[in-house]
Formats: structure tokens, C-alpha cells, sequence
């Protein structure tokens, strides 16, 4: 009922109770089911998904903690080391499950092999791998899975796991689902053998067992124990007696138990009238399966896709396939019908019935087997792989290629095939396929036959390699230079013999292919003297340098032959017949020279140096000359393999038309600021120009935050201030509140120099310490001379902005917010997201005006399409009783948003309010899918706030959702249960965890046992040993449990402990903070955890004072406490922030020094601080000091390089940024990872308008393109120029670069994100405009059409369309849809058919195809 005080009358109520009925009965496109196993023993893999394995194979999404290893002896290193492989297979699981609803052997193989490799296998491993051998592994017939799941049992007994009565409940659902004959009396004898007792989960499957051998007497016998132990009867046992009375020949009896469950109270279900209507499949009776089918129809329990694909699969297995059609008809095409019908067809391939499999397969509807240009997806291959393992016959695979291709399911199937045949290795099963392509009309490579070559090359059997080659001749395919290379010279003892047997064998040789397989052979066995002579003769082919440079390379390596190695080099670099691009022989032995060197290992290099320096020596006698640019690559490798000397014999080749410069190593701060103190006294007593001293000199002081000095420097030599040095005072009195001061200097900026500009922080500072001294007008005009002098805004402006309007927010100051935010939303300073328009609603719903506050949520979405703190207003209406206000928030909600979006929020607002019976009706609703991201925000908010019951509702309200991480619900669950010391709700909550078949995570395994033994119960598993341990979590727990008292008074530190948690994690930072000084006055000592938080919030609103200080204070209360990763990270940003570089590098270097591992956030925040101030050797020192750290939180290499890069243009240095960055885009044997994308480094010279740094970037670009085909730094550079609108640049660069229109995916994806904002329209068109043959026109105009549905701009949208139509491509429906909108929103007619459905539908569909896609690449 809802609260006596706001009472709603009776027509409300009943109002809002048909509204809730209402939306219970909704449907979405469905999901799939989510009941659970329909009937044991199918062998079926779809269908026995239950939903709880379906979502809880996620067992390794497990969240990051900080984790400190336990100096211990014995077996940690392993355990930890098994703990994250069960990670890694776990995540592998749960993606295979997720994309495709089944699991591969070889994945499977491959999880069980790694966890046998540690030797300490735990008992939730063995619990995984269990689970595993049933019917998610559909491509295995059902005695091998039981084999497997044996093999799987008897190895990791004898490896010592220890098992429960959850891993022989487990084997008994693999039995099942295998159908797998066994005697239940054996097997509890097994149990009572190991001292397992069976439980309530263990009965059940031993009656599905019984009844699935049609043992009615035998189930009875488990029936009446049952009900001795008072155990209760499911609705799954009555299931199973349905199976067991239709399987015994009783009919009547198996109809019959569906009264018999009405009259115990149990109302049939879906899974019930499956298991009915399977047995009418089994025994071939169409007419009653029909009519029942027809009764559940107009029942509450209806049936999905899922269901009816088990009657398919029981039709098919009984030998009834004449019937399958009618159900086929019945089919609603769910949303997961994709992957249930692969995993359908998968099993009756297994089961012998591919022609059946077909006719299912054919069933997938069109629109998920195109995408929106109407290609193919190529789905099905999934269905020729498994057809080609159980080696089909070859005409029934023809007939399914045929099939596949006029149903325009696949666009390639017996590509597809011959792929999936080479891959297994089946060579006459690939020979014929190939036969049946050239017939076909189909294209027939080289490259098709190498696997086959490769296999015989593998046993060095030649007459196989022949046989080979002579089925390539007869099919008319010659075979190319990497064919003979590669997989026919290396089965022959040497090249003569080759050549001779091939001609014996009739095999085509005199080809400019095989002459240059015979070159590449004799140069990778080092007989150079061969390949001169070759190379010599004028009678063979004219073959360019670039086709045999490798395997040459090699060749030098292992050749002592000075002379040899010249002689070659010269005629390679005279004859001009190897060097036939523009770039002349001068260039290409330049690469030739440094991909030579780039081969070698330093120790290779180094025993080498007196052969390479005489090799050098004669090079520049012949008069051999190299580019400037490629000495400097050739000198930094030298230099990195500790090989200076032979810098100076490399140098003597560089061409003496180009120059040479050295770079210049900057200077510490400390030095600078001592050299620049001396120079400014120097040069004033000369009387010479000080400016460009004095500025430097002033960002100095500023760095180290001495503003006295800074400020009296700039008094004394205000004529000679420049601009740069303004910049840096204005931020330093920001940072020190001094708003009049800062104001000031901005003044005399303005007088100096009216269009001198400030960066973003700068300019963001003022605003804020304007703002927060009331000179809101002054704090206005910085927003506007913002947007006048197009300052470029950066990710953290939004947020900059956002706790700007907050403040004010909740300082009451509405006009404050209002006029602040229209500035930055009409200035186009920032998007109108939902966190910068939350102080909107803040200001209203804080003063108890719900109305008022929902209005003006309906308000922000009108004009910016965000309603903020929409779930605080619900609350407050449910609350309230307002079920008026209700009715129109939630018919709001659901006309903008969506139906899903709108369940979900009044879901939880119910839910938080103690309405559950509302909220059951809401999660119930058919085709509702989870949520992850609301369900844990839902979850933590009832954690924070002591809210058990709201929590356990919820979990036990989402155990049929779909998509629902089961574990991770319980988690929640467990961690309430060990702050409250309830081990009684833990332990029934374990019970029902295994009812529902979940596999838990070891962290809950581990909170579980924790709270058991705390309380002296008995651990019913094994506990998965602890190889890290948070101790500030530990700590603080124990701390907590020590202050915990039974009434748990008012002032206790539990009660502040609470108290301040609760505020810190809702952001209310001035109420935590009073908390916090209550606490510490009346001497309570808090939580380290807790402690820990507060100081979290407090970095994340940027109050980096009140942290420092909360941290001393803590500091001499707990001895030894610092701060966590989070905080320390916070801490860095909020210091760079403030631009305290030097103190955000020492916080990096202490954390990297106590092993901590900051965010990856924090690093980058501070890198590139460092890379706009030029300080090179600090990012060097940096880069060497994490080591392989941004490897392990996944940080590009990227932040190093380009931050680099930048920090040398800075320093004046560009020549020295080309020369670091050009050698590592240059592909090399020994580099692991080529660099991806410079777009950063060319945004900040562009930005900075730094010309010559953007020639010299250029040129470097160009030659990565034209020389190595290293294409990405020119197309950063190309896209750039369109970003900036310096369309000409752009122009001429791909005039001398035509290579950057045929980058397709980087154009596209340039595409993608410039239709993500408003005003990017003309950038696409500048694209449109340069690459005239664009790739992807389609995809092009569909985001274009995006754009002008952004820009509400009809006249371009309308032409766009036209356009479209002259070009006579068919639009996709996204495209109709925003012009459809667009034009009713103006007032203008349709000239075409608007598409039927929602946006959202059409969006979705989109989604759903490129999963499809996805999933089929398996």
C-alpha cells in the first residue's frame, strides 16, 4: 500500500493500477526465453541454456581490485597465476556464449589443458568445465560429450579438486542433457561413497532421470523421499513427470498432471506445456500437439521461438520431419532467433538431419541476413563448417551452397567451404571443391593450394608437392613467386634439382615467377656468388628490387664475402633495371642499407661491426651515395644496439646535397631557472631586448608556485611582459582564488593586445573564480570572448563547466545557473548533456517543488533532449501518490525514450519506494532484457543506503530476465549479508543459487566462506585460495565489525562511518565534510575504506586543499595510511589541473614506486601537460620508469610518441621530433607493434599554427606512403586539413598522395564521428568533394543525412535526397527516417513512404545485423 501521509485517493490508485497491468502485458521484439531447461536429454544446445548458466557462464567479469600480492611460501605464484587464467577462460566462455549461444571443443579442450597445466585445480574450475560438456557444445556427438565430461572428472580428482554436491548435481545435468543411460541408485551410492549428501537439486535430476527412461516407479520412489525430507515439489519435477508418464505409453496420466499441479497450486507454465507438447512430437500426434499449441496461445504462458524449435528438433529426431513445416509457420522471429536457429541446425547436423537443418536455416528472415545496402552477410557459415567436419557428401554440400547462394543467405559459400576444408586439413575434400568452383564460373588462386603445399612440405614429400602442382596446371592456374618460394623449392634438397624433377614431372618452370622463387632460394642459403650471377645475366626477366629485397637481406646476414655483398649492392644500384620507381637508386639503396640493419639484433650487429664498416668503406669508393633522412634511421638503430662507432662510417655515404643537424638536449628547471636569472641580469645591464628571457623565467616561477616573486617580477618589468608570461600569472591566481588580481591582468592583456587569447584552462579558471565571487557579468564576457577567439575545448571543459553551474546550484543561486548555462549552450561552448543540465533540475527539486522540477525536465529535453535526475523526481511522486504526475512522466518518458527505458525507471522508482508488487508486474514484462550498467548503479544505491529488501526483490525479481548476470546479483546480495553479519541469508541464498544452476565467481565463493567460519558454521565447498588481499578493504571491515554494536547508537563511529560513506558516494561534499569535522572533534576513529572515499570525492570535485588536509589529519590517527590508486590518480589530474606538473610527476613516481597502479586517465592527463610544455626528458623519464606498466592497463604507446613528438616541436626542436618519430613507422622485422595514429600531434601544430613543423610532418608523411605503404600518418594529416577546413592543403596532399582515397576504413570512420555534433556537415562534403570516387557513398549519405537531422537543416536534406535518387542508390531506412522527420517538423510534405516503424526500431535492426554478422564469423 502506499504511505498513510500522501494517501491517493481511490480513482488514482486504481488509475495506476491498470497503468502498471498495462504496460505488463507489452511485448518487445523477444529476446529469447529465459524459463530455464524445457526438457532434460535433447541434446539440444538452445534449449538447454538455461538462463541462469545462459548469463552466468559471465564469469569472469569480475570487478578490478586492488590487489596486493601475499608474501607467502608455497604454491601463491600458481594460484595466482590460475586465478588469472580462470579470468582469460571464463571472459572466452562468456563471449562464445553470448555471440552464439554454444561453446567449441577446441576452446574447451583448450581451458581444460591450461587449468591441468597449473596442477592446483580449484573446485569452481572443475564446476565450470563440468558445465561445459552438455549441450553447448552442439558440434559433438552426445557420447563424446559424456566421455569428455568423465575424462574432464577422473583428471582433476586426481589433480586433487575436491568435489561438492554441486559438481554431482552438475554431472547429472551433463547425463541429461546427453541422455546419457545410467542407474540413480549407483549414483547417490557414488555420492554417500564420498561423503557428498545430496540436496533438493540432486532429487530432482534423479526424477528427470527416471522419468526420461519412462521409470514412473522409480520417480515415485525419489518423489516420496522427498516429501519425507519436506523437501517442496517444483514445477520442474512435475515437467519431468509429464516426460516419464508420455515416454511409459500414459498419455492420459502425462496430460493429467497438469490438474494435478493446479490443485497443489501451481499454475503451468510455459516449460510445463513444452514438455507436453514434446511428447506429442515424440509419439508423431499433429492433431493434439496443434491444439494444445492453440490453447497456450491464448493463455498467459506463451510460447517463444526457443520452445518451438524443441518440438522441431523432437519432430525431426522421431522421424516425423513431414510435420516440421507447421511449426516452422509458427515461428514469430524473436529477437535471438539467429543464434537459437544456428544452434538448432548445429545439433540436427550432429544428429544425421542436415537436410531438415537446412530447412530451419533457410527460415531466417531477410532483414537479418542484409545489411541496410542490401548486401549479404554471408550468413551460414557456421552450417557449411560443420557440414565439411562431418565430412558430408560432396553433392549434399554442393545442393547446400547452391541453396544458400540463390537465397541470398551467403554471398561466397563454396569459398567458404574450400576454406573450412584447407583448414581441416582434408585435401581431397579441397581438391574437389576447387573442381566444382572453376565449374561454378568461380576464380580459383594460388594462394588457394599452400595449406595443401604446406603440408607436404612439412614432409618434405616431394611426389605429394608434384601432384600438387600438377592439379594447379590441369585447373590452367599458374602458381606465382611466393607459391614457388615458399612452398615448392623448400621440398627439394637444392634449386637444380628442383628444376630438374619439376620438368621430368612436366611442371611449367621457364616463368618470371619461378625465376624469381630460384633468386629468393639461393640468396636465403647464403650462395650470394649464384645470385650474382643471376642478377648479371641480361637473358633473365627484368625483375624490380622489392620483390627479392627480404630474402637478399638474409642472405647478407649470413655472408662473410665483403666483396661479394659490394659487387651485388653496385649493380643494384647502377643497373638500372632494379630500380624502376621515380624515387631513383639513391633512395632505394638507402632502404635497402637500413632494412638491412634493421634485421639484425644488436649482438648481430655488434660481431659484425669491422665487416660492416669495411662493407661501408667500399659502398662510398664505388660512389654509392644515401639520403640524409635515411642515415638518421640507420644512426638511431646503431645507436640503440650500442654500436656508436659505426655511426661515423655510415655518415661518410650521405649525399653531400643534403644537410645534417644535431639535436639539442634541454635542461632540468632547476638549471633553466639559474641560466635564466643570470642571462636577465646580463642582458638588462647591456641594455638589449629581455622579453623573451623574461617569460620564461615568469612560467618557471609559476611552475613552482611562486607567485610573490612571479607578481613582483612582472611589476618591475611590465614593459617588457609578453603575453605568454600574463597567461601563466592569470592561472596562478586562479589556482590561488585571487579573482580581483586575475581580473586585473586580463585587463592589461586586453590593453596590450586585444586579440591575444588564452588556452582552455586558463580562460576556465577565470570563470570559475569569477563565478564564485559573484562577478557573474565579467565571468559572461570570458565565455564570449571563448567562443569569439574559438579557444579549442577539450573533454574535461564539459566537466570543468558542469561543477561550475553545481556550485551555484546548490548555493541556491538560480538566476546564477540559469544565465551561466544559456551562455555556454548558446555560445556552442558545450553540448547540453544530462550532467551539465542536472543544476537545472537541482535548484527546483531541492527546494521540495516536484512539479516544478518535473516540468522542468519535460523543459531540458525539449531544448536540449537530456532529462537529468529524472529517477530523484519518480521517487518523489510514487512517494507522493501522485499518480497523475506519474502518468505524464512515465507517457513522456515513453514517447522519447522508448518503452525499455521507461520500464526500467519506473522499475527502480518502485522498487526504491517499497512497492515491489508494482515492480514484479514491470520486470515481468515478456521481452524485457537486462541491463547491466542500471542494474549495478540500482544495486550499489540500495547498498549505500541500507535498503535489503529493495535488494533482494530485486535479485530474486530478475532471476528469468534476460541477459541477467545471476552472480553478479547474488554478489550484491553477499556483500549486504557480510556487512550485516547474516550468515543465515548468505547460506539460503547459496541454496538458491545452485537451484538456479549459477556458477559463482571465487570472490563470491570467498565472501560466502568468510561469513560461514565468522560465524562457526561449516563450509559446504572448497574455498578458492586468496592470492592478493586489499588490505585497507580488510582493515576497514575488521575495524567495523570491532566498533559494530547491537543498537548501534546514534553518535557511534559505525553511525558516522555511514554517515560519510553514504554523502561521498552522493557527491554531497559540504555535508560529508561536516560529517567528517564532527567525527574528528569528538576523537571517533573511521574506516580506512571510508576514509579513502571521502578523500575520492573530495579530488573529484577538484578540492585539492581540503584532501590534503583530510589526508594529514588521517595520517597521524592511522600509522602507515596512504592513499589508495583512485585517489593518488585523482590527485595527479587534479594537479594538472592547477598545472602542478611538478607535483603531479613526484605523486606518479611515489605511486609507480609502492607498486600502485595509477588510472589510466592520470597518465595521460599528465603526459600530455608535459608534451605542451616542451619537456622532453621528463615524458623520456617517465616512459622508462613504468616500464611495461601501460601495457598492462591497456595505454597506447600512442600518449609516449605523440607527446614526444609535440614536446620537441615545443623546444624548437623539429627536426629532432621527425627523427624519433619517422624510424618507428618504418616496418621492421623485430618491431612488435607498429605505431598507430599521429591525428593528436597534428591537431596541436595545426591548432598552434606552426608552420614549418607542419612542412617537415608532412614531408615525413609522404615519404612513409610513397616508400614503405605506411599510409596512416599521411591520412591523420589529410584528415586534419579537412577538420581545420583548410580544404587546399588538403587538396595538394592528395595530389601527390592518391594512395589516401583508397583508405577506406579511416575515411569511414572520419565519417562516423565528424556525424556525432552538431555543424560537421561541410567537413563530409569536403571529402565528398576531394575523393569523387568515394568507396562508400552510401555509408557516406546516410551519415550526411545524419548530420542535417542534427542541424535541423531541411533545404540540404531534401537535396541530399535527390541527389540519392540521381545517383540511383536505394536509401536505407535511418536515412527515410530523419528525413521523414525533418520534413513533418517543417511542415512539408512526404514524397515518399515513411518507413513504419519507430526510429529506435530501426536503429536496433541495424544493431542486431552487425551482431549477426558477428556471431557468423564463428
Amino acid at each position: 500500500e502506499w504511505p498513510a501521509p500522501s494517501r491517493p485517493t481511490p480513482s488514482n490508485m486504481a488509475a495506476l493500477v491498470r497503468f502498471v497491468k498495462r504496460l505488463r502485458f507489452r511485448r518487445f521484439p523477444r529476446p529469447g526465453h529465459s524459463a530455464g531447461f524445457r526438457q532434460e536429454g535433447t541434446g539440444l544446445a538452445p534449449f538447454s541454456l538455461s538462463r541462469p548458466f545462459f548469463s552466468n557462464v559471465r564469469l569472469c567479469g569480475v570487478a578490478t581490485e586492488q590487489r596486493t600480492l601475499v608474501k607467502d611460501e608455497g604454491n601463491t605464484a600458481v594460484r595466482a597465476k590460475q586465478a588469472l587464467q580462470f579470468d582469460w577462460a571464463l571472459n572466452k566462455l562468456d563471449s562464445s556464449v553470448r555471440r552464439t549461444g554454444r561453446i567449441t571443443k577446441t576452446l574447451l579442450f583448450k581451458i581444460f589443458h591450461d587449468i591441468c597445466r597449473t596442477g592446483y585445480p580449484s573446485g569452481n574450475q572443475a564446476l565450470l568445465l563440468l558445465r561445459s560438456c552438455g549441450s553447448l557444445l552442439p558440434e559433438m556427438h552426445l557420447p563424446e560429450r559424456t566421455e569428455l565430461a568423465h575424462r574432464i572428472w577422473d583428471k582433476l580428482q586426481e589433480l586433487g579438486a575436491v568435489y561438492d554436491v554441486s559438481h554431482y548435481n552438475a554431472l547429472l545435468k551433463v547425463y541429461l542433457q546427453n541422455e546419457h543411460k545410467f542407474s540413480p541408485t549407483d549414483f547417490l551410492a557414488k555420492m554417500e561413497s564420498a561423503n557428498v549428501q545430496p540436496n533438493r537439486v540432486t532429487f530432482q535430476r534423479l526424477i528427470t532421470a527416471y522419468c526420461n527412461d519412462g521409470d514412473i516407479e522409480g520417480a515415485s520412489k525419489i518423489l516420496g523421499f522427498m516429501k519425507d525430507k519436506d523437501l517442496p515439489i517444483t514445477e520442474a519435477v512435475f515437467n519431468s513427470l509429464v516426460t516419464g508418464h508420455a515416454r511409459a505409453g500414459e498419455m492420459e496420466s502425462a496430460e493429467g498432471i497438469l490438474n494435478v499441479m493446479r490443485g497443489a497450486g501451481i499454475e503451468p507454465g510455459p516449460d510445463t506445456h513444452v514438455a507436453l507438447l514434446n511428447a506429442y512430437a515424440e509419439k508423431g500426434d499433429i492433431e493434439n500437439l496443434k491444439q494444445t499449441l492453440e490453447k497456450v496461445e491464448k493463455t498467459d504462458a506463451s510460447l517463444m521461438d526457443r520452445d518451438l524449435m524443441q518440438i522441431i528438433f523432437s519432430l525431426a529426431k522421431s522421424g516425423y520431419p513431414q510435420y516440421i513445416q507447421d511449426i516452422v509457420e509458427r515461428m514469430r522471429h524473436d529477437r535471438g532467433y539467429v543464434p537459437d536457429a544456428m544452434n538448432l541446425c548445429l545439433a540436427l547436423i550432429t544428429q544425421g538431419l542436415e537436410e531438415t537443418a537446412f530447412q530451419v536455416l533457410k527460415t531466417i528472415p531477410t532483414f537479418q541476413s542484409e545489411n541496410q545496402n542490401g548486401d549479404p552477410l554471408d550468413f551460414g557459415n557456421f552450417f557449411i563448417r560443420h557440414c565439411v567436419n562431418l565430412e558430408k557428401p560432396l553433392d549434399k554440400l554442393r545442393q547446400f551452397c547452391e541453396g544458400l547462394k540463390e537465397t541470398n543467405l551467403h554471398s561466397a559459400p563454396f569459398q567458404f567451404a574450400l576454406y573450412c576444408a584447407l583448414d581441416a586439413k582434408k585435401e581431397a575434400m579441397s581438391v574437389e571443391l576447387m573442381k566444382i568452383m572453376q565449374k561454378e564460373g568461380l576464380p580459383v588462386r594460388p594462394h588457394y593450394f599452400w595449406p595443401i603445399l604446406a603440408q607436404h612440405q612439412k614432409e618434405k614429400n616431394v611426389q605429394g608437392t608434384v601432384e600438387v602442382l600438377k592439379v594447379m596446371q590441369n585447373l590452367n592456374i599458374e602458381p606465382d613467386v611466393e607459391t614457388f618460394a615458399n612452398y615448392v623449392q623448400s621440398a627439394f634438397d637444392n634449386v637444380e634439382q628442383a628444376r630438374v624433377q619439376l620438368e621430368e614431372n612436366g611442371c611449367l618452370v621457364n616463368t618470371v615467377g619461378y625465376y624469381a622463387s630460384e633468386l629468393r632460394t639461393e640468396a636465403l642459403n647464403g650462395h650470394l656468388d649464384k645470385v650474382y650471377s643471376m642478377l648479371s645475366s641480361p637473358q633473365n626477366p627484368l625483375l624490380d628490387l622489392s620483390n627479392f629485397r627480404g630474402s637478399l637481406i638474409l642472405g647478407f646476414k649470413r655472408s662473410k664475402d665483403v666483396d661479394i655483398l659490394v659487387k651485388i649492392t653496385e649493380l643494384l644500384y647502377k643497373d638500372e633495371r632494379f630500380c624502376q620507381s621515380s624515387s631513383g637508386p639513391t633512395e632505394a639503396i638507402g632502404y635497402f642499407l637500413y632494412n638491412l640493419i634493421d634485421s639484425m639484433s644488436d649482438s648481430e650487429v655488434q660481431a659484425k661491426e669491422e665487416q660492416l664498416r669495411q662493407y661501408f668503406h667500399q659502398l662510398n669508393k664505388r660512389d654509392i651515395v644515401i639520403p640524409a633522412n635515411l642515415y638518421r634511421g640507420i644512426r638511431n638503430l646503431l645507436d640503440a644496439y650500442h654500436v656508436p662507432e659505426l655511426i661515423k662510417d655510415v655518415i661518410i655515404l650521405v649525399d653531400e646535397q643534403d644537410k645534417l643537424s644535431d639535436a639539442d638536449l634541454p635542461k632540468g628547471a632547476e638549471a633553466k631557472i639559474v641560466a635564466l636569472e643570470t642571462k636577465l641580469a646580463e642582458l638588462k645591464m647591456e641594455n638589449r631586448s629581455i622579453g623573451e628571457t623574461l617569460k620564461q623565467l615568469i612560467l618557471l616561477l609559476c611552475e613552482t608556485e611562486n607567485m610573490q616573486k612571479a607578481l613582483e617580477l612582472k611589476a618591475q618589468y611590465e614593459s617588457d611582459m609578453a603575453i605568454g608570461g600574463y597567461a601563466a600569472l592569470i592561472n596562478l591566481c586562479c589556482r590561488h582564488d585571487n579573482a580581483e588580481e586575475a581580473l586585473n591582468l586580463k585587463r592589461e592583456v586586453d590593453r596590450k593586445d586585444s586579440s591575444a587569447s588564452l588556452d582552455t584552462n586558463k580562460y576556465l579558471a577565470l570563470v570559475r573564480v569569477l563565478a564564485k565571487h559573484g562577478k557573474l557579468e565579467d565571468a559572461i564576457l570570458i565565455l564570449k570572448e571563448m567562443k569569439e577567439k574559438q579557444i579549442v575545448l577539450r573533454d574535461t571543459t564539459i566537466t570543468s563547466f558542469f561543477h561550475i553551474l553545481n556550485v551555484a546550484a546548490l548555493r541556491g543561486e538560480a538566476d546564477t545557473v540559469k544565465q551561466l548555462h544559456e551562455s555556454i549552450v548558446n555560445l556552442g561552448l558545450a553540448k547540453p548533456t544530462a550532467n551539465l543540465c542536472s543544476p537545472l533540475i537541482t535548484v527546483t527539486l531541492d527546494q521540495g517543488n516536484i512539479p516544478a522540477a518535473l516540468d522542468a525536465i519535460i523543459d531540458c529535453h525539449k531544448r536540449y533532449n537530456q532529462m537529468p535526475r529524472l529517477h530523484d523526481v519518480l521517487c518523489k511522486l510514487v512517494e507522493q501518490g501522485d499518480t497523475d504526475l506519474l502518468q505524464k512522466a512515465m507517457d513522456f518518458v515513453n514517447q522519447e525514450r522508448g518503452e525499455m527505458t521507461m520500464l526500467y525507471d519506473l522499475f527502480f522508482a518502485f522498487l526504491h519506494t517499497g512497492k515491489y508488487k508494482e515492480a514484479r508486474k514491470i520486470i515481468e514484462t515478456p521481452g524485457l532484457r537486462a541491463r547491466p550498467g542500471r542494474l549495478q548503479w540500482f544495486a550499489d544505491k540500495c547498498t549505500a543506503t541500507n535498503q535489503v529488501e529493495a535488494l533482494e526483490n530485486m535479485v530474486e525479481m530478475t532471476q528469468k530476465l534476460f541477459e541477467c548476470d545471476r552472480d553478479q546479483m547474488y554478489y550484491y546480495l553477499m556483500k549486504f549479508f557480510k556487512e550485516n553479519n547474516d550468515w543465515r541469508k548468505a547460506d539460503a541464498t547459496w541454496t538458491k543459487m545452485q537451484e538456479e544452476n549459477v556458477i559463482p565467481r571465487e570472490r563470491t565463493l570467498r565472501i560466502l566462506a568468510e561469513i560461514l567460519k565468522s560465524n562457526g558454521q561449516e563450509i559446504p565447498f572448497e574455498v578458492p585460495e586468496t592470492w592478493y588481499e586489499d588490505t585497507s578493504t580488510s582493515s576497514s571491515v575488521a575495524r567495523s565489525r570491532e566498533t559494530r554494536t547491537p543498537d548501534l547508537p546514534v553518535d557511534s563511529a559505525s553511525d558516522y562511518q555511514r554517515r560519510l560513506l553514504k554523502l561521498s558516494k552522493k557527491n554531497n561534499i559540504q555535508e560529508a565534510l561536516e560529517v567528517f569535522q564532527e567525527a574528528e572533534k569528538k576523537g571517533l576513529l573511521l574506516g580506512l575504506a571510508v576514509y579513502s572515499s571521502f578523500i575520492n570525492a573530495l579530488l573529484s570535485h577538484g578540492l585539492l586543499e581540503e584532501a590534503m588536509d583530510v589526508k594529514s589529519k588521517v595520517e597521524t590517527r592511522i600509522k602507515g595510511f596512504t592513499l589508495n590508486d583512485a585517489a593518488n590518480s585523482l590527485l595527479i589530474i587534479t594537479q594538472v589541473r592547477r598545472d602542478n606538473l611538478k607535483d603531479g610527476v613526484a605523486v606518479l613516481k611515489e605511486m609507480l614506486q609502492t607498486n600502485q597502479v595509477p588510472s589510466q586517465l592520470a597518465i595521460a592527463r599528465l603526459i600530455q601537460a608535459l608534451g605542451l610544455k616542451g619537456d622532453v626528458e621528463q615524458i623520456q623519464s617517465m616512459e622508462k620508469l613504468m616500464g611495461n606498466l601501460p601495457h598492462s592497463i591497456n595505454l597506447s604507446k600512442m600518449l609516449f610518441v605523440n607527446n614526444l613528438v609535440l614536446a620537441h616541436i615545443k623546444s624548437g626542436n623539429i627536426d629532432a621530433a621527425v627523427q624519433y618519430v619517422e624510424p618507428l613507422y618504418i616496418p621492421r622485422e623485430n618491431s612488435q607493434q607498429q605505431l598507430t595514429s599521429m591525428s593528436y600531434v597534428f591537431r596541436k601544430v595545426l591548432e598552434g599554427k606552426c608552420d614549418e613543423a607542419v612542412d617537415k610532418l608532412s614531408a615525413m608523411a609522404e615519404r612513409l606512403a610513397n616508400h614503405f605503404a605506411v599510409y596512416t600518418p599521411v591520412v591523420d594529416l589529410f584528415l586534419q586539413y579537412i577538420n581545420g577546413d583548410r580544404t587546399d592543403d588538403a587538396k595538394f596532399l592528395l595530389q601527390r598522395c592518391p594512395a589516401i582515397a583508397e583508405q577506406k576504413r579511416s575515411l569511414v570512420s572520419f565519417i562516423t564521428r565528424s556525424a556525432q555534433k552538431a555543424g560537421q556537415a561541410h567537413k563530409i562534403l569536403g571529402l565528398l568533394d576531394l575523393i569523387q570516387d568515394f568507396p562508400d557513398k552510401e555509408i557516406a549519405y546516410a551519415y550526411l543525412m545524419k548530420c542535417y537531422a542534427i542541424d535541423n537543416n531541411v533545404v540540404s536534406a531534401k537535396a541530399l535526397y535527390e541527389k540519392v535518387k540521381e545517383e540511383k542508390m536505394v536509401p536505407d531506412e535511418l536515412f527515410l527516417k530523419r528525413l521523414a522527420g525533418l520534413l513533418k517538423n517543417s511542415g512539408e510534405p512526404l514524397s515518399f513512404t515513411e518507413p513504419p516503424e519507430s526510429f529506435k526500431f530501426y536503429a536496433e535492426k541495424l544493431k542486431r545485423e552487425k551482431a549477426a554478422e558477428s556471431s557468423d564469423e564463428d
